[in-house]
């Protein structure tokens, strides 16, 4: 999985959210509101391409979050990702 072109992190007033430059993608016109978990998970596709087990080890290593949580937590996320067409 990698982040296409175009879409990056904007921090705002203690919020992390995700934003598009529109002449990379016009379609785009949400808002997605990041948690602490889904900011590092987004940093961790950022570096290139990352699959479901590095992510869990990146949570599980960095929060102290269950194995449980921290696979709800990607799939919501990356379903998130994918359904804005943000994914490759």
């Amino acid at each position: 999985m990698k982040i296409k072109p175009g879409f990056k992190l904007k921090s705002e007033n203690g919020q992390t959210y995700i934003i598009c430059d529109k002449s990379a993608n016009p379609s785009f016109n949400s808002t997605i509101l990041l948690t602490e978990t889904s900011e590092y998970l987004w940093k961790m596709l950022q570096g290139g391409t990352a699959n479901k087990e590095q992510l869990l080890n990146g949570l599980l290593e960095n929060f102290d979050i269950s194995t449980v949580l921290a696979l709800n937590n990607i799939d919501v996320f990356i379903k998130t990702l994918k359904e804005n067409g943000i994914i490759e």
